[in-house]
Parts: structure tokens; C-alpha cells; sequence
């Protein structure tokens, strides 16, 4: 009880924006003179298309350090579709994935927790709830190439590998392998490699992708 009420007082003001853009228009609306009113029923024009049921195509990547934590949240959407990793470079880490909802509202969620939150313009502002009973708030801004999400997923020697790894706009980056279910702290990568050495095994990585495994 106490990690589901923490999480939505984190999450109160992202909602809070949304109703707060909603109770803007409807006041500007409600304010216009009656004369507007009024000539309008004497030249009535089309009634505007409907409003789409989605939010427009977005392809960007999102990235930052989470508050008061050593751990690091970044988020990739490719249209309506989100994949986010959670991250301490250590042995906490955790893949989400799930959809952009209208007014930019995200709910991803894996084996490991949940993330709620909202993209505003050029940022992602929301929560993330692991099963470790962590608790992250974070506001990550768009970044750019080779910033961004990495992701790799592979077999060494029979064991199912799977690796990620956040590179922030400093240079920074923090990432975790896990081998076997077993986590640790990632090799360094190159983005523009497009692989790192595991155990001796050359394993691809590229920037993840909501779409992919």
C-alpha cells in the first residue's frame, strides 16, 4: 500500500497538467462574446473533423539520471508504441514497454514493475515502480544520436543474454548484462560499433526498438 500511494502522489502532478490544459480550453471557449455566438448561427460553418483517437507519430528517445538515485531511466517511442529500461549499472535494471495513449498519457509495463507518466513536448515526465520496492521519479528530455537506449539479446554459449544500456548527452552511461537471469554491471560500449565483447563472445547492440524483442 504505501509503494501504490507514493506512486500516485508522483504521478498527481502529471494528471494535474493534463486537467489543467483540458479546464484552459474550456474556459476560453465558454469566453468568447455571445456576438461570436450569434454569427455563427447566421453563417454556420462545417463541423471540424474528428479529433484523431491517437496522438500524432512520434519517434524520439528520452533520457535522464531518476531523483535522488543512482539509477537511470531512458524511454524510446516509435509512434504509439514505448519502450523504457530502468538501470543502476549494478545489478537493478528492468525493460517496460506499452503504449502513447491520447494527450501524450504513457502506461508501460514488465516482469519487473511498471511506468506511468506523460510526454509534454520534449519531455517525459512520470514514475517507474519496480518489484525491488524502488520508487523512481524522473523528467527526461529528448536526446539525440549517439545518446539514446541500446539494447542487445543474444545466446553465449546456451545462455540467453540480454543487455542494455543508457547513454546520456555527458557522455555518461550506465548499463547491466544479464546472462543466465544472472545481472551485472555492462561492458563500456561504442555506439558506433554496434557490438560488445561478453565472456569472450561478440554480442550485436543496437538502439532498442518498441517493435523488437
Amino acid at each position: 500500500m504505501r509503494k501504490t500511494g507514493s506512486l500516485l502522489v508522483l504521478l498527481a502532478g502529471v494528471l494535474a497538467l493534463t486537467t489543467l490544459g483540458t479546464f484552459v480550453l474550456v474556459r476560453t471557449v465558454s469566453s468568447e462574446p455571445a456576438a461570436t455566438e450569434r454569427t455563427a448561427a447566421r453563417n454556420p460553418s462545417p463541423p471540424p473533423p474528428p479529433s484523431p483517437s491517437i496522438p500524432p507519430t512520434v519517434t524520439a528517445t528520452y533520457a535522464s539520471r531518476a531523483k535522488d538515485s543512482r539509477a537511470v531511466v531512458a524511454m524510446t517511442v516509435r509512434g504509439t508504441n514505448a519502450i523504457a529500461y530502468v538501470c543502476d549499472g549494478r545489478r537493478l535494471e528492468a525493460w517496460l514497454r506499452g503504449k502513447v495513449h491520447p494527450e501524450g498519457l504513457i502506461r508501460l509495463q514488465g516482469p519487473k514493475g511498471i511506468l506511468t507518466g506523460s510526454v509534454q513536448g520534449t519531455n517525459v515526465i512520470g514514475a517507474a515502480s519496480l518489484d525491488e520496492d524502488s520508487l523512481f521519479a524522473f523528467k527526461a528530455a529528448a536526446v539525440q544520436a549517439p545518446s539514446g537506449l541500446y539494447r542487445a539479446t543474444s545466446a553465449v554459449r546456451g545462455a540467453r543474454l540480454v543487455g542494455g544500456w543508457i547513454v546520456l548527452p555527458s557522455g555518461d552511461q550506465v548499463g547491466v548484462v544479464s546472462l543466465a537471469g544472472t545481472p551485472r554491471p555492462a561492458p563500456p560500449l561504442d555506439p558506433a560499433a554496434g557490438a560488445v565483447t561478453v565472456d569472450g563472445a561478440r554480442i550485436p547492440v543496437a538502439p532498442a526498438d518498441p517493435a523488437r524483442p
